[in-house]
């Protein structure tokens, strides 16, 4: 497997690289800005005083006729001591306006900027660059006589380098502290990370565990919204496998149990009649029916499974047509008698006069009413009556009811009725059916575009009512 690194180590060096280059970048405009503001100002006071050099020079030539530069003070320049002050004749002589300040080199400098950078009207200052000097300001003016003819410059220069040298003891300060936090920033990174790759571990936990075929662990819903969000989903989809794993369970051992009494009543017929019960042509009727009825039962329960196994997404395919409801219930009633009378109950059927037609798949239909009578057999006691009925509602919808004997529902069983699988109070119910009947009879209530509803009746016992349109409404 290729070795790969870890969410944290990733998190880390992009939190780090990235506030070094944030804040690399934020630091070098910051000492860009202040190195260009410092010299901009140099500039400005440089040329403040060469023009104030350039006033006294023609001053002091209106009042002697000439420059006599080595007799005169000028505390202006003994200010700074690295300025460095000369004044150049109109015949390129340069003299110093401070003795013993400028070296040979400097005046060569002069002489260069000069020519490089000749006076004209107006005093200027600039910042020259020499490819051995270190950077510095540059200011030069025009020195007037009486009748304000140019007869001579005075130019200034002020190296930079002690400047240079504080930026760039500037920028090294502020790399040091770009690294300090950098590092703080990693420190702060790795805790986050930790923090959250603890949320991860738990999800992949959780991930591997139900990969692992155990549904039954859950995770806390605790952190940022994404992290909750995310064991929130896990929780659920654990909940959901747990569910469909149970739900397999008893889908297997129900099919086993309801398929174990009708295969076991077969086999008993076909031994019966292997012995001799054949040559009785009504106890071979009697055999061949409750066979016949046999098979029809195991029939209604493979057809349930496969409408239970059906996504909910696929419809049912249904085939409706006008069904008279009094002779459909008769016949309903006619499948179940002896199933009943087997168990001490009577089936009743009674149908309002002048009922109109209904639009319903007869075979789905009697899917959802043989699965309720069915159920009301289950659950009536001995000597009770299961009551078969239907009613108008009058807004284009006809009742079909199936009212038992029974004990009724509980407020917490009502909630789950029509869950598959669910099998009731278990202190009440003899465990028998698949948990499919009222599942099934609800999804094709639905499908026929009516509803499916139980409740308690006055009367006692549990009031199955299916709602199903008028045919041609």
């Amino acid at each position: 497997m290729k070795k790969s690194f870890s969410i944290r180590t990733y998190l880390g060096l992009s939190h780090a690289l990235l506030l070094v280059i944030s804040l690399g970048a934020i630091g070098f405009i910051w000492s860009y800005n202040e190195y260009r503001v410092i010299t901009q100002e140099l500039q400005r006071l440089m040329q403040t005083r060469v023009s104030l050099l350039s006033n006294i020079l023609s001053h002091e030539i209106a009042e002697h006729g000439e420059v006599k530069v080595d007799k005169m003070e000028f505390p202006i320049i003994n200010q700074e001591k690295n300025l460095l002050a000369v004044y150049i004749d109109k015949s390129g002589s340069t003299f110093e306006l401070v003795p013993g300040t400028v070296s040979p080199r400097e005046f060569d400098l002069f002489s260069q900027l000069s020519s490089e950078y000749p006076v004209y009207t107006d005093s200027f200052s600039t910042l020259v660059r020499s490819k051995f000097e270190a950077t510095s300001v540059y200011a030069a003016a025009p020195v007037r006589d009486i009748d304000d003819r140019s007869i001579g410059t005075v130019c200034l220069l002020m190296p930079l380098g002690e400047l240079e040298s504080y930026i760039t003891r500037l920028r090294w300060l502020l790399m040091g502290a770009i690294i300090v936090v950098a590092l703080l920033g990693v420190g702060v990174s790795i805790l986050l990370t930790n923090y959250f790759s603890r949320q991860f571990s738990q999800a992949q936990g959780l991930a591997a565990t139900v990969a692992g075929g155990d549904y039954y662990l859950r995770i806390p819903e605790t952190g940022p919204t994404e992290l909750r969000d995310l064991a929130r989903y896990l929780n659920q989809m654990a909940e959901k496998l747990q569910g469909q794993l149970k739900t397999r369970q008893t889908l297997l051992a129900n099919v086993a149990h309801e398929l174990a009494r009708p295969l076991a009543g077969l086999q008993l017929g076909i031994e019966s009649l292997r012995k001799g019960a054949i040559q009785d042509p009504d106890l071979a009727d009697d055999l061949l029916v409750n066979m016949g009825q046999t098979i029809r039962r195991v029939d209604d329960l493979i057809d349930d499974i496969t409408l239970a196994a059906q996504p909910d997404t696929s419809p049912i395919e249904l085939h409706p047509t006008a069904l008279a409801v009094e002779p459909f219930l008769q016949g309903v009633s006619t499948r179940f008698w002896s199933l009943a009378e087997s168990r001490g109950n009577r089936l009743e059927v009674r149908v309002e006069a002048g009922l109109p037609l209904v639009l319903a798949d007869e075979k789905r239909l009697n899917q959802i009413i043989g699965n309720l009578v069915d159920n009301a057999i289950k659950f009536t006691p001995h000597g009770k009556v299961i009551r078969l009925s239907a009613e108008c509602t009058g807004d284009g919808y006809v009742r079909l009811l199936v009212h038992d004997g029974g004990m009724g529902i509980s407020s917490d069983e009502a909630e789950h009725l029509f869950e598959p699988f669910y099998q009731g109070d278990v202190g009440r119910r003899i465990k028998q059916g698949m948990g499919l009947g009222l599942s099934i009879a609800h999804q094709l209530a639905r499908a026929h575009g009516g509803r499916l509803d139980l409740k308690n009746s006055p009367e006692g016992g549990t009031l199955a009512i299916l709602t199903l349109p008028v045919a041609g409404a």
